[in-house]
């Protein structure tokens, strides 16, 4: 286990052992390499050759979810048992609960001298002036200690701004406290949140507030279609705003009508931010909802790795992320993404000698190839969150492979699927678009475009390969290689390469019935 571990839980376990002083001593080992302390020894005495049964009352300290986390404590316990064959029982298991109070916050400031009592009544003005510094220093706290202090009470928190600390300066007598602006001193008897549950609640509403916003932009995308294309996701929009009101409630203790406004509001703005997030786009342009759908997939997949590594550690977990980063090594080398345009130029008959690729859009391609190739980690993702969740302690196998069957499968259909397959399917729909005499789309550096030929000199004296040219018929122009053109008749379904300097191309909006020049 590695030293810099995070432990997320602590579990109370009493377990049975039946065993010799020697495996007793094995297994109090083991406890001390997992920093597991042993509270309480009962039983005995064993000897080397006769075996009695001793109860331990131990702490069980390991990273992962609350959910089924008392489940992960007897099975990480018995794993230790089978790992050294001992004849163990774990009787007990319960967290230890752990759950501070999160004290309002107050900030120390010396009070000005100008806000001593006058010894004469004041004018006025000096009344305001006085009010003026009054407010400066409480709020813009230019004569701020910088001492921070967490207090139930103004009266404890002015106790805590002037007491003497070791290594500090000595506050003065006019030291005294403020709330944060804008901010309220807190109500007597008012229930004190919780520090930990706190921050887990707000981490929960961040997660409900983005299913909010993607569900409202799919549903703007989908709003044409009727009401049967969005219902079920209008009713987990509607769903994710019982846990927001839920948590919100235990945000803000003893203010439920607060609580349940803030979670309407919650739902309202992350409403309006996914629908303008999908009406922002151009019509023919990219969905934005399907953009933040890519996003969550991706979130989504991070942290099940990160979680994967904080259940073990970078160096277990290392050679399995090996295959993930070679991609972006492979992006040194942009000849690798070349396949995807062999396939497309194969549907035009068409080899990568015949068209000259951007080096850059050769490393684009790469790039799209390796995310392709990368799919493969969502299994991995997988595995994180079945550690996270204490679904995976025991008969690892089982999980390593599943993890290695749907690893293959992810692999085998993001290369093909999402890499090879599309680029064969972008080829088949631009053969079908200029047989109908429609404008093409580019694909990674390759930008068919329609044009008109006009031969420099007489037609019988430019050489033509793959075919018959004819000045009067629009070509489209798939690109061109160390000077020699090469144009695809759609009439024919033939591509013609031509020496480039033996012709004038003018570029055209769309294929006219004719190209022969007009006398």
């Amino acid at each position: 286990m590695s030293a810099t571990l995070k432990f997320d839980q602590r579990a109370i376990a009493v377990v049975e052992l039946l065993g010799t002083t020697t495996e007793c001593e094995d297994f109090e080992e083991a406890l001390r390499e997992r920093r597991w302390p042993v509270l309480q020894k009962e039983g005995g005495p064993s000897t080397a050759m006769s075996a009695r049964t001793t109860r331990y009352l131990l702490e069980c300290r390991f990273p992962g979810s609350r959910v089924n986390a008392r489940r992960g404590a007897r099975e990480r316990i018995e794993v230790v048992g089978d790992e050294l064959q001992l004849d163990l029982v774990v009787e007990v298991t319960d967290l230890v609960v752990r759950d501070p109070e999160h004290r309002p916050a107050w900030f120390a400031y010396e009070r000005p001298a100008a806000d001593d009592p006058p010894s004469s009544p004041p004018t006025r003005r000096a009344r305001w002036q006085r009010q003026v510094r009054r407010w400066c220093a409480e709020r813009l706290a230019p004569y701020r200690t910088g001492r921070h202090i967490s207090a139930a009470s103004r009266s404890r928190a002015e106790e805590l701004a002037t007491r003497t600390l070791p290594g500090a300066v000595t506050p003065s007598p006019r030291v005294t406290v403020r709330r944060p602006m804008a901010t309220p001193d807190p109500d007597p008897g008012a229930v004190t949140a919780r520090r930990r549950r706190e921050d887990r609640e707000i981490f929960r509403l961040c997660h409900a507030a983005a299913v909010l916003m993607i569900a409202s932009s799919l549903i703007a995308r989908l709003w044409p279609q009727g009401f049967a294309a969005w219902w079920v996701l209008g009713a987990v929009a509607i769903a994710a705003l019982g846990p927001s009101a839920y948590w919100l409630t235990r945000i803000m203790p003893g203010k439920p009508g607060a609580a349940l406004m803030s979670a309407l509001g919650l739902g309202a703005g992350m409403a309006a931010v996914g629908t303008m997030i999908e009406l922002s786009g151009e019509p023919d342009g990219p969905s934005g909802a399907m953009g933040l759908v890519v996003v969550a997939a991706g979130y989504g997949v991070f942290t099940g790795i990160r979680l994967l590594v904080r259940q073990w550690s970078w160096r277990v977990v290392a050679p399995w992320l090996l295959p993930a980063v070679l991609p972006l090594a492979l992006g040194f080398f942009p000849s690798l993404g070349l396949g995807l345009h062999a396939l497309y130029l194969d549907a035009f008959g068409l080899n990568l000698e015949d068209v000259e690729i951007p080096r850059l859009w050769q490393v684009i391609a790469t790039v799209r190839l390796g995310l392709a190739v990368n799919l493969w980690l969502i299994a991995l993702a997988g595995l994180g969150y079945l550690q996270h969740l204490h679904w995976c302690v025991r008969d690892r196998w089982i999980g390593f492979t599943l993890l290695g069957f749907f690893a293959l499968v992810l692999l085998m259909s993001g290369v093909w699927n999402f890499g090879l397959q599309t680029a064969a399917h972008a080829g088949a729909g631009a053969v079908r678009a200029a047989a109908s005499g429609e404008a093409v789309d580019a694909y990674f550096g390759i930008s068919p475009q329609w044009v008109c030929v006009r031969p420099i000199g007489p037609v019988k004296d430019i050489h033509v390969d793959g075919g018959e040219f004819r000045p009067s018929r629009p070509y489209l122009k798939i690109g061109d290689a160390s000077g020699t053109a090469v144009l695809w008749d759609p009439a024919e379904k033939d591509a013609l390469k031509m020496p480039m300097d033996k012709l004038r191309i003018v570029p055209v909006d769309k294929p006219s019935k004719s190209c022969a020049p007009s006398v």
